[in-house]
């Protein structure tokens, strides 16, 4: 390649590595959100970003996940008011449909806030990007079973998984209990202990081990001697 070329190839990349800072400068210099931490995020629609970067829209997508992330943990830790967390991960998953990590544990941060809707879009639209993926429907059945308790549409998604290649060993048996209706708790608690150990997030690790720890006291409580007997 020429220099003009060298030199045009990284002018080019130059400006759309910019789209994403720009957008992050202006944020800094917005308003503060109403009753909540720091400035709203500048969310800027896909559709128009992807062709200002150039095919460079996977590199947009890791930035934005780091603002994700930042956004989430901020206001988890002092209002827990996420109204933008949704329009962030719907923004990261459109500049990079593939990107397996941002579905799941943004999925995982909307279904903590209590934003259930807003986490099954999000999973329905990983696996409608991915269909050879069983990380997606599995997890989405894992917030029916846990979160949900929907049993029905649990054992849906659940059995979306087991027909994928690569889905863990245990799928069969989770759908089983749902088939009896046996054995909540014990599942509740193998979901979990499955996130525990199949995470490298320490957050995701930390929660999931709070959670088996919770069960761990309900299944004592359940089996511990009644009074009086």
């Amino acid at each position: 390649m020429s220099r003009r070329g060298v030199l045009g190839a990284t002018l080019t990349v130059a400006a759309m590595i910019a789209v994403v800072p720009l957008s992050l400068a202006l944020e800094r210099r917005a308003p503060p959100a109403e009753g909540g931490v720091g400035p709203a995020p500048v969310l800027l629609r896909a559709s128009i970003l992807r062709p200002l970067l150039l095919g460079f829209h996977p590199l947009a997508a890791d930035l934005y996940w780091l603002r994700t992330i930042q956004y989430f943990g901020a206001h988890l830790q002092t209002d827990e008011q996420i109204p933008h967390l949704y329009g962030l991960v719907d923004l990261v998953t459109s500049l990079d449909p593939h990107f397996i990590d941002a579905y799941q544990i943004g999925g995982l941060f909307l279904a903590i806030g209590k934003r259930f809707p807003e986490a099954i879009a999000i999973y329905e639209k990983g696996i409608a990007a991915n269909p050879q993926r069983w990380e997606l429907p599995y997890d989405l059945g894992r917030l029916y079973f846990l979160d949900l308790k929907d049993e029905a549409q649990a054992l849906r998604w659940w059995e979306v998984t087991d027909r994928l290649p690569g889905r863990p060993h245990y799928v069969p048996r989770f759908m089983a209990r749902l088939y009896t209706k046996t054995g909540s708790l014990e599942t509740a608690f193998e979901l979990w202990n499955a996130m525990y150990e199949g995470s490298d997030n320490e957050w995701v690790r930390k929660t999931a081990k709070q959670e088996m720890q919770k069960i761990l006291a309900q299944m004592k409580a359940q089996t511990a001697p009644k009074a009086g007997r």
